[in-house]
């Protein structure tokens, strides 16, 4: 993982202070260093010095990426078919590496995502893409391999008008740091070594139940962990980084579930296919269908096997059947206090069961659902 790599880390935070102190003098001075350009170089001789070919194919990414998002601008026929075209070939490293294996390009799901983010906001949008700016955007690493995703409107916001260096700042970002790798490192740890343990026993009811809760509690602990740090070096660099996990246990219903995990990923997805589908009120059977697509893509974007694909699927007619038959939400200020907690256990619950896709051998999965009902 990224951040476990004590030599990246050192980097990435060296390089954050570094980057706050050159905002400190550039606030106190009348001549102005030309920080965004500096954090440019400073990303792509990090990239270099863990390893020359990434750099190269980054590079090579970046410009081509680019070039698409001029041409599209600049189109006057065939636009939808430039666009559709180019958001496939963005995608092409990522399907290359899954099916064929010969090589894997670190933090390439991500980008891909920022790549076609980019290509939404110049066709709908109608913008130029700043070319320092887009390089800073696919390149920003606290979030490089595993997120939080930034949208290209929000991140040149921020490279516009950066978080303020301060103590406050320091110490904020030293917390979002400190509690992510408690997370990642400790918590982690600490639940593994049972759900190792169970794994070996045969499925009871009582321990089929502890593995689901397990389950989710290693995912949850690994990616918000994850992103607390990505949070944390992010301030240091003065870039506001989204925030991924919202209290999912507080989520009464999948679809505001989706609104609190992992969110910045869930919404990204769902946005784009709600933009390229409908742009006036949608109707139940539209949104179901949103949904759906969303889990089938997210599975999808997991890994092309079938377990996952069940799994989106799974998730994709929850999310459908709560549009159809408008239970989407439910107020916490209007609901009763004991069913609302009866809604977000069950949600988290559902949620919890497609978990172990992740974290169990795939021939394990089903052994445990069926010991649910083994008493």
């Amino acid at each position: 993982m990224w951040f476990l790599d004590v030599n990246i880390l050192l980097l990435l935070i060296a390089a954050g202070f570094a980057i706050m102190i050159l905002r400190v003098i550039n606030h106190n001075s009348r001549f102005k260093l030309p920080i965004n350009h500096i954090m440019a170089i400073s990303t792509l001789v990090i990239l270099y010095s863990i390893d020359k070919k990434l750099l190269f194919f980054y590079v090579a990414y970046i410009l081509i990426t680019y070039a698409f998002n001029i041409i599209l601008l600049k189109a006057k026929r065939f636009k939808k078919v430039l666009f559709f075209t180019f958001s496939v070939v963005a995608i092409l490293p990522f399907l290359f590496g899954r099916f064929d294996n010969i090589f894997l390009i670190l933090g390439i799901a991500y980008t891909i995502f920022k790549a076609i983010d980019s290509f939404y906001h110049t066709y709908y949008g109608e913008q130029k893409i700043d070319f320092l700016t887009y390089v800073n955007f696919i390149l920003f690493l606290p979030v490089f391999t595993s997120g939080p995703i930034h949208r290209y409107r929000e991140f040149a916001s921020t490279m516009k008008a950066p978080i303020k260096p301060s103590v406050e700042n320091i110490s904020y970002a030293a917390r979002r740091i400190i509690r992510g790798f408690f997370k990642k490192v400790v918590l982690v740890a600490l639940v593994t070594i049972p759900f190792v343990h169970l794994q070996e026993l045969t499925p009871t009811w009582s321990i089929s139940l502890l593995l689901i809760v397990m389950s989710y509690l290693l995912i949850y602990l690994d990616l918000s962990g994850y992103s607390d740090i990505a949070i944390g070096i992010g301030a240091l660099w003065g870039i506001k980084v989204p925030e991924n996990f919202k209290k999912p246990w507080n989520a009464p219903t999948m679809s505001q579930f989706w609104r609190s995990w992992h969110v910045s990923l869930s919404d990204n997805i769902r946005e784009h296919i709600y933009v390229v589908v409908v742009k006036k009120k949608i109707t139940k059977l539209q949104g179901g269908l949103i949904g759906f697509l969303t889990m089938i893509i997210m599975a999808m974007w997991h890994g092309f096997n079938l377990p996952y694909l069940i799994a989106g699927t799974y998730l994709g007619l929850i999310l459908f059947i709560e549009n159809i038959f408008s239970i989407t939400t439910l107020n916490r200020r209007t609901a009763n206090a004991v069913h609302f907690r009866l809604r977000c256990l069950t949600t988290n619950f559902l949620f919890a069961l497609n978990s172990l896709v992740f974290t169990l051998p795939h021939d394990r999965v089903l052994p445990v659902l069926k010991g649910l009902v083994s008493f």
